[in-house]
């Protein structure tokens, strides 16, 4: 015998099939748009980065002739193995081309301020700097700046931006901007900036590769 539940059961039956029936929906459409997101994302990697080339640049800078020096590279980790390094300002003079010291003066979180030496003009010059450090994170985007609040220099910046592929590697984009107090031809500046960049997109690889040893 078929014992059919009240009307009112009926109805709150009814209703949580098709609620049940929509979060399985919203789960695969959610599911879908992620794949599709990270198929877009490695079809818009140029075919130099996934194959390990770093590309190199330099971009304006207002203010001064000198320009930033950009590298971009595809790093062999993970995101968050990437981060590790990069948010470890204490050790930077461990792998950072040209730094001689790097310690952490104060810090809250991720949000520090620190002191590095660096010898700069084919190592004949000592610099050094007091950069206040700041993180941002943009959706999946990790972002670490810093920016010279004391130093012996004319400017100095910083930048690292960091997001992760669908591959479970990373993309690293470092930004330069140095402009020491020297008659030096502003192109030259800019091209030892772009030529900095490029070095530390490799030291940070050649740091990674150890570590995972």
């Amino acid at each position: 015998m078929n014992v059919r539940p009240p009307l009112g059961v009926r109805g709150n039956m009814d209703t949580s099939l098709r609620d049940g029936r929509k979060r399985t929906w919203s789960f695969v459409i959610a599911a879908m748009a992620m794949s599709l997101a990270s198929v877009a994302a490695a079809a818009e990697l140029p075919a130099d980065l996934s194959s390990g080339a770093i590309v190199a640049t330099t971009r304006a800078h207002e203010g001064t002739n000198v320009r930033w020096g950009r590298s971009t590279g595809v790093v062999d980790a993970s995101i968050d193995d990437v981060m590790k390094v990069v948010s470890n300002y204490g050790a930077y003079h461990e792998f950072m081309p040209h730094f001689e010291a790097s310690k952490v003066l104060s810090q809250r979180g991720e949000r520090a301020l620190v002191y590095m030496e660096a010898l700069i003009a084919k190592n004949t010059l000592k610099v050094w700097a007091q950069l206040k450090i700041t993180p941002e994170h943009h959706d999946n985007i990790r972002v670490v700046s810093a920016r010279m609040t004391k130093g012996n220099l004319s400017h100095m910046e910083a930048r690292w931006e960091v997001s992760p592929l669908p591959d479970g590697r990373t993309l690293v984009t470092f930004d330069l901007l140095v402009d020491p107090k020297l008659p030096l031809p502003s192109s030259l500046v800019s091209s030892e900036n772009e030529k900095a960049s490029k070095r530390t997109i490799r030291a940070l690889r050649d740091r990674l590769a150890a570590r995972g040893r």
